[in-house]
């Protein structure tokens, strides 16, 4: 029980870090910075923090069989680089609060794929409280507003597909921690992944430009909350919890999303958004709780 108790905190605890990237991410967006770019920095950043850190305090850590490589790497491409660039290009392509939901959807993903790869129960309560989890968020980005309804079939696609690779990713790195370390797992997934998000942008000459101090500020903070710590309570609590139960837990990120952009970026928070914000919440209690 205590076991689980620390999962719970340190999983919701990743999705309150998570919930930063939003409001950081259109901050360094407003700058001029295309979406990629502030991707590759937030994920190559991040791992140089994590790698620097693993390799002084523990280097022994990060020894793995050569034969699990190949599955971290898929983790890092899938999870990493196809989740969140494709979360990106269906912002751009419908409504970003359309593209929210969607990407809410991987909690019912990684329901069924822990039920088919790691054998985890689908339970009546698991299902509802997946449920209210969309619920939730419908409310909570506004989906019920017709001035932020935009779809296109490419961008809903998109939107999918991140769901889809956030769920691989929390079921693929479930699977990885019966053989392999937390920190192996964190280092090799944001390793790879920011190896891929590097080639990429040097390709697109992205890594040419030239930035204001702010913004390598805000670049450091996108790296430390919602990639470093993010990250480190998400593998580190996955390790004392199900698959299912933790992608429920994640969803705090919505919450703290909204909460934060109130804050720093002056936007509204009207009832139905605190109501969908209540939802969510109770979903993640009701999972603990029972």
């Amino acid at each position: 029980m205590k076991q689980k108790k620390i999962g719970f905190i340190l999983v919701s605890l990743a999705g309150a870090c998570y919930g930063s990237s939003g409001v950081l991410g259109k901050m360094l967006m407003n700058t001029g910075l295309q979406p990629e770019t502030v991707v590759m920095y937030r994920v190559s950043l991040g791992f140089l923090i994590l790698a620097t850190a693993f390799l002084i305090l523990n280097p022994t850590s990060l020894k793995v069989k050569l034969e699990k490589i190949p599955y971290l790497m898929v983790c890092g491409i899938v999870g990493v680089v196809v989740g969140i660039l494709t979360y990106f290009y269906a912002v751009k392509l419908i409504s970003a609060s359309i593209a929210v939901i969607l990407l809410y959807t991987y909690p019912v993903f990684a329901l069924v794929l822990a039920k088919i790869f790691v054998g985890e129960r689908i339970t009546a309560l698991k299902i509802f409280a997946a449920t209210l989890v969309l619920v939730g968020c419908f409310l909570t980005v506004k989906g019920y507003s017709l001035t932020y309804l935009k779809l296109t079939g490419l961008g809903v696609v998109f939107g999918l597909i991140s769901g889809f690779s956030y769920s691989i990713y929390m079921v693929l790195s479930k699977i990885m921690l019966k053989d392999v370390n937390e920190s192996a797992v964190i280092f090799y997934t944001l390793g790879f992944g920011s190896l891929v998000l590097l080639l990429i942008n040097f390709f697109n000459q992205s890594l040419l430009v030239s930035l204001e101090l702010d913004v390598w500020v805000l670049i450091v903070l996108i790296a430390i909350i919602p990639t470093t710590l993010a990250f480190t309570f998400l593998i580190f609590g996955l390790k004392y919890l199900e698959a299912g139960r933790a992608s429920i837990y994640s969803t705090f990120e919505i919450v703290s999303a909204i909460l934060l952009a109130f804050i720093f970026l002056g936007e509204r928070l009207e009832i139905f958004q605190g109501l969908g914000a209540i939802l969510v919440v109770f979903s993640i209690f009701l999972i603990y709780w029972k």
